[in-house]
């Protein structure tokens, strides 16, 4: 019968900790203007396009 109540116990508190982690991360995009999603955009771009360099140079240093 504890089994059964801790058990129980335990769900209800991992669905709770979902919910919350869920609702932070939905807020934390909700109230960004366009200009501060225009600089994400940017920021990330130059991350993809350093990270491919990166790769690309990696990748012909190994074949010489």
């Amino acid at each position: 019968m504890l089994d059964i109540i801790s058990m129980t116990i335990l769900i209800i508190f991992m669905i709770l900790f979902g919910l919350i982690a869920i609702f932070i991360i939905i807020g934390g995009n909700m109230n960004k203007s366009e200009e501060e999603q225009r600089m994400e955009d940017e920021e990330q771009l130059q991350y993809l396009k350093k990270y491919n360099e990166k790769k690309f140079n990696k990748r012909h240093k190994n074949k010489k």
